[in-house]
């Protein structure tokens, strides 16, 4: 990691985050689901040379606490994010901006609708929230499921093949992030984690809680990232996320998959980068 991890509370609960480079602007970022803010790891120092970089692990994730009966939803985390902005000091008058990759997305559509105004423009990088789940996909969360389920996904060889089926262009990541990622994403209670979000997938769908029947209200621009070989998310949704949102900009990444901040972190970072600066030159 580029600077030392620090840790504050939220919502009554410990998170691990990261706060690097300058003092301002802010760039938030929200990483995706079996995941951490390392996931943004070879981005973050090329992000801290425009901005004040803010990495958070998300309740349930990372280094984060990982409170197995908490009852999960968009307002639940939406109401963290405001409060680490509030506690960071980076809702203080200035510009916020963010960044949210695949289920860190949905999170950060879900905090912009229910705490207005607290980001000026808003990157989503292949972002989750525009698939609507079966309900019998909760079945995966039963007891018996799930611990049929826990040894298989937590293992090495069947962690490694969903990680390389997140990442198109496998030899553009060093191996020690490589292995960074994977060994989170093998983490044991976050396993527990994915289960309960699960058994509250409903809460934490954006169209049966009613949030994206308000992603129209949503007015400032935002930078839809995704790549051409996404097989997490196919590249079609990125359409359908562009329609829905009033001010937003489409931008493909060739020979990329599910993550661009590590298969491509220079193009990832410089993207959006010239995409925050492009406000500036329009004032």
């Amino acid at each position: 990691m580029p600077t030392r991890s620090r840790y504050i509370t939220l919502g009554g609960h410990r998170h691990r985050y990261i706060d690097t480079g300058g003092d301002s602007p802010v760039m938030l970022l929200l990483h995706g689901i079996s995941s951490s803010l390392d996931y943004f790891g070879p981005s973050i120092p090329l992000l801290a040379r425009s901005f004040r970089v803010l990495g958070l692990d998300l309740l349930g994730f990372g280094e984060s606490d990982k409170p197995r009966t908490m009852p999960y939803s968009l307002h639940l985390y939406a109401s963290l994010i405001h409060e680490f902005l509030r506690k960071t000091g980076a809702a203080d008058g200035g510009k916020v901006y963010a960044t949210g990759h695949s289920m860190g997305g949905k999170y950060l559509l879900a905090t912009a609708l229910l705490y207005p105004g607290s980001f000026t423009r808003m990157v989503l990088s292949n972002t989750d929230g525009f698939i609507i789940l079966p309900s019998f996909a909760r079945a995966l969360s039963l007891p018996g499921v799930r611990h049929l389920l826990k040894p298989l996904v937590t293992g090495e060889r069947v962690a490694a093949k969903m990680l390389d089926v997140a990442i198109h262009n496998r030899q553009a990541v060093d191996g020690h992030t490589w292995r960074k990622v994977l060994d989170i994403a093998r983490a044991r209670d976050a396993f527990e984690t994915v289960m309960s979000l699960n058994r509250h997938m409903f809460k934490l769908d954006l169209q049966r809680t009613g949030l994206r029947a308000r992603l129209g209200e949503l007015t400032q621009p935002v930078l839809i990232i995704w790549g051409e070989q996404d097989r997490y998310i196919s590249p079609k949704i990125a359409h359908i996320v562009q329609q829905e949102l009033p001010n937003a900009k489409l931008l493909f990444f060739r020979e990329c998959g599910h993550s661009p901040m590590l298969e491509y972190p220079e193009r990832f970072s410089t993207a959006i980068t010239e995409f925050v600066q492009q406000e500036s030159l329009l004032l």
